[in-house]
């Protein structure tokens, strides 16, 4: 069984994972969502995790199923 740590760490590669597949930067993504860099790079160094409806809202922004936020890889 997964730990906290380990699905933190899973959510967040995925996080920097879809935003880059999307060519955008963490100051673009940013400005997309209203959120600031700053929380962008921590959420994808798993220091913080963004909520479950922003976690909605950007699993549907790359256009992807909300339960590959936590699969390892990013894939179903």
């Amino acid at each position: 069984m997964m730990d906290d740590n380990e699905l933190r760490q899973i959510i967040a590669d995925n996080l920097k994972r879809f935003r880059e597949e999307k060519g955008l930067s963490q100051t673009d993504l940013g400005k997309v969502i209203g959120k600031a860099k700053t929380t962008i790079s921590t959420w994808e160094r798993g220091e913080s995790l963004p909520d479950a409806a922003m976690l909605y809202r950007l699993a549907t922004y790359y256009d992807k199923m909300i339960d590959m936020m936590y699969k390892e890889g990013g894939e179903s």
